[in-house]
């Protein structure tokens, strides 16, 4: 289980390479249950890549670790972030593997989003997952092993149930989150 303080919903207000200044051209949610994350990563403007991951978060005391269990990419390296805190932001920095073999520095600053404190799920239906930090969720679903898509959308709360925010560009909608009243038969805690 990783500190409360990491919990809950956040949106990413931008991305900082190499010591550059930070730049946000994506619409990033990660969503942080006690245990597991889900993230999906869209391209404001509909062009550029996407991607979305959900699996396992650990903490070592001062970093962060994602462990993928559910991926676009098939990301095989480790996700580390040392974390530190500016205000109520988070700052994340690290570095990511080129495909040439070196090494590239990056610091995220991150925002919490309103109403993300709990309640805090993490749930299986088959091939599909699902996070969910309060007012917000992200469900992912791979079924290309059976010949189908990889789907991820990041939903919503409001007084009329869920509504789609975010979704992968060019295939259908992930699963629905479950009533925010509860839980149905269908789908089970991880």
């Amino acid at each position: 289980m990783i500190p409360a303080e990491f919990t809950g919903g956040w949106a990413r207000q931008g991305i900082g390479i190499d010591g550059r200044p930070p730049v946000e051209d994506a619409v990033v949610w990660w969503l942080q249950a006690p245990v597991r994350h889900a993230d999906l990563r869209v391209p404001v403007s509909g062009t550029g890549p996407s991607t979305s991951f959900a699996g396992v978060t650990s903490w070592d005391g001062s970093a962060l670790t994602w462990s993928r269990q559910v991926d676009l990419e098939h990301f095989d390296g480790t996700d580390v972030g040392t974390t530190t805190w500016d205000g109520e932001d988070l700052l994340e920095s690290g570095t990511f593997s080129e495909p040439d073999g070196s090494t590239t520095d990056y610091v995220e600053r991150w925002t919490r989003l309103p109403g993300s404190a709990a309640p805090l799920w993490a749930l299986r239906r088959g091939a599909a997952r699902l996070v969910r930090a309060g007012d917000y969720a992200i469900t992912l679903a791979d079924e290309r092993v059976g010949g189908g898509v990889f789907t991820a959308t990041a939903w919503s709360r409001s007084g009329n149930g869920w509504q789609v925010h975010h979704t992968l560009p060019g295939v259908p909608l992930a699963p629905a989150p479950p009533s925010p009243e509860g839980t149905d038969d269908s789908w089970a805690a991880e």
